[in-house]
């Protein structure tokens, strides 16, 4: 049987219903982009680390010449390419080999103990947040390669 108003009735359950779908939808879509943020953001620095270990590990046996510091430039483009010579894409987004600092300590009598490779000025622009990282991720290694004067 009909009852008198039950259609309004339901014209106003309606109404509510897709209110709180909007608003459910709204706290859903802020979390997913939350969590695609975060691991895209991981992703990507785990790139920057897998970069930097590798070019550490080429920069720990490279012809140090102290003259010049021609190795440099050839420890950065391992660093953003994964190959002496400059690659056709970036192991990390826009990732280039202005973005690698290659430093050294050296001993009493100018040969290099250490090389550090690191990643700086580097930003990410992930959805809702851009990350800049500088000075991380960072490896250093002990050198092992041949000293030219």
């Amino acid at each position: 049987m009909n009852h008198p108003g039950s259609s309004s009735r339901r014209a106003a359950e309606g109404g509510s219903t897709a209110v709180e779908f909007a608003l459910s939808f709204m706290l859903l879509w802020a979390l997913m982009g939350g969590a695609f943020h975060l691991g895209y953001s991981i992703f990507v620095y785990q790139s920057l680390v897998s970069a930097v270990a590798g070019a550490a590990r080429y920069a720990s046996h490279v012809d140090f010449d102290s003259a010049g510091h021609t190795f440099v430039p050839i420890v950065q483009n391992m660093a953003a390419y994964g190959s002496p010579t400059a690659g056709p894409a970036a192991l990390a987004p826009s990732l280039t080999p202005a973005n690698i600092n290659v430093t050294w300590t050296t001993d009493a009598t100018g040969v290099p103990v250490t090389m550090t490779v690191s990643i700086v000025h580097y930003t990410i622009g992930a959805v809702f947040r851009s990350f800049t990282w500088s000075g991380k991720p960072s490896v250093t290694v002990r050198w092992a390669g041949r000293y030219l004067t």
